[in-house]
């Protein structure tokens, strides 16, 4: 059985909405995603870096990410093949732990407990695949990256990039056949 690991933020859960409404809430803005050019609000903006880095580590940040876009049904349908782990680099904001597992639970119930798992480097999680939107997350992975598009990556060249969850459901459709 093939051995999917899917990372959580710009993958499964949408990080740049919240992220956006938040600056947008504390600075009184309505900056959209195509104001950001391609970057974090945080990096757009670098003056606004330690007041968004310390709201994205507030408890409560991650608990209500919307989940992207076709993200529920295709992972479901992966499950009757596959084997399928979620795996976020949450030590990057080490108040998000709970708010993760619970946005888990209540989004994506189907996933055993067993099969989330917070790390710090990804190249220790065992798989066959990584779903992820940093590259650099590839790094020391020994199976094969397949890098998510997200707002933050679109001028990366990288040879398996799936833009969508339906691309995901072809490239693991097209493994089958």
């Amino acid at each position: 059985m093939v051995r999917i690991a899917i990372d959580m933020d710009e993958v499964i859960a949408d990080f740049y909405f919240k992220d956006l409404q938040m600056y947008n809430d504390l600075y009184e803005t309505n900056l959209e995603l195509n104001d950001l050019k391609d970057q974090y609000v945080s990096e757009l903006y670098p003056e606004t870096e330690k007041i968004m880095k310390f709201i994205r580590n507030t408890k409560g940040f991650f608990k209500d990410l919307p989940v992207i876009e076709d993200a529920q049904e295709v992972i479901k349908e992966l499950m009757l093949h596959h084997e399928i782990f979620i795996t976020s680099a949450a030590m990057d904001f080490p108040n998000s732990f709970d708010d993760k597992f619970y946005w888990m639970q209540r989004n994506f119930p189907f996933i055993e407990k067993k099969n989330i798992v917070f790390c710090g480097n990804k190249s220790i999680i065992q798989a066959d695949y990584l779903i992820d939107d940093h590259v650099h997350h590839f790094d020391g992975f020994a199976g094969t990256g397949l890098l998510f598009t997200a707002h933050h990556n679109k001028q990366i060249s990288f040879p398996n990039r799936m833009n969508n969850w339906q691309d995901v459901r072809e490239f693991f459709n097209r493994l089958a056949d």
